[in-house]
């Protein structure tokens, strides 16, 4: 089962220090990575409303106390979370042997590589780190620190906020269960699901990916916003528009219509797009090459 985190506090607190590398001049180099989150609820990341990932939670670790990240699943595979009954209150009850981990927005930002097998000094300098080394040629810290273990290369950082908890991903290993997975190789499901993603009569037996867990909107105001070359607000009533059925299909327990149309942005308004509440990727439904981008529900606090 495959989840997507929608957590409005969580996302404006992430977008805050995207914005902060932007006015220094910093790259984001965003990118997708892997988080297991050990004996620890991921329900208590998905559902804060401050912070998400968080170093108070971190345990000492090579590279010192940081939040680590791993490129490759294997390497996360060995701090997953086992679901039990006793700790699940908002996700569907687990099987026999599943386990849980995160795929996550991390802004890395301006990294160092730091080889801790290089010798046993620099395995002790890494592991007493509890900021980033400095740069010599911006005197500012570096933003994060990376080195490789466990034939993955990790990511650490130091602080809160750098990364999104965007998926939450329940998988199990050894013998395929044909209830759990109903495709066996990765090309069937391609294969499959371009196939029958268009056929209302099919769709049921396509992979569970539909879930949304949704944490409470904290008060202030929304404002709905698209990317095109930075982000840009919809339109008086296009806002109204996708905030009522916003609340609508949080209302439904994210079951109900997760599709609505609305008029282009704030200064056009010449195109129809279909703007999808569960994906939040808009789609230009007049345009011949169906432009797609991305959605967010932005909250000012």
């Amino acid at each position: 089962k495959v989840w997507r985190v929608q957590n409005t506090s969580l996302w404006t607190y992430y977008s805050f220090h995207k914005d902060r590398l932007t006015m220094i001049d910093i790259d984001h180099n965003e990118r997708h990575v892997w988080h297991g989150t050990s004996s620890l609820d991921p329900s208590i990341i998905y559902n804060d409303q401050q912070d998400g990932f968080m170093m108070q939670f971190s345990n000492m670790g090579f590279w010192g106390r940081g939040i680590y990240f791993a490129n490759n699943s294997s390497y996360s595979d060995s701090y997953s979370y086992k679901p039990s009954e006793n700790t699940q209150s908002d996700r569907p009850r687990s099987n026999k042997g599943e386990r849980e981990m995160f795929l996550a927005k991390l802004l890395v930002g301006n990294e160092i590589f730091m080889n801790r097998d290089e010798s046993n000094s620099r395995a002790q300098e890494c592991a007493r780190l509890t900021v980033p080394p400095t740069d010599a040629n911006s005197g500012l810290k570096y933003n994060t620190v990376t080195g490789e273990t466990g034939g993955s290369q990790v990511w650490i950082v130091y602080e809160n906020g750098r990364a999104y908890p965007d998926y939450l991903i329940r998988y199990y290993k050894g013998k395929r269960d044909p209830k759990r997975t109903p495709f066996e190789t990765r090309e069937e499901a391609m294969r499959r699901t371009k196939r029958y993603s268009n056929n209302p009569k099919t769709k049921d037996v396509l992979p569970e990916f539909k879930s949304i867990i949704a944490a409470p909107a904290p008060k202030g105001v929304v404002t709905w916003e698209y990317y095109d070359n930075g982000w840009k607000p919809y339109g008086n009533t296009a806002q109204d528009a996708l905030e009522t059925a916003y609340q609508s299909f949080v209302g439904t327990s994210n079951t109900g219509n997760h599709k609505v149309q609305v008029l282009g942005g704030k200064n056009y308004n010449e195109w129809t797009y279909e703007v999808d509440l569960m994906t939040f990727v808009q789609t230009n439904i007049e345009h011949s090459a169906h432009t797609k981008r991305d959605v967010r529900r932005n909250t000012s606090l």
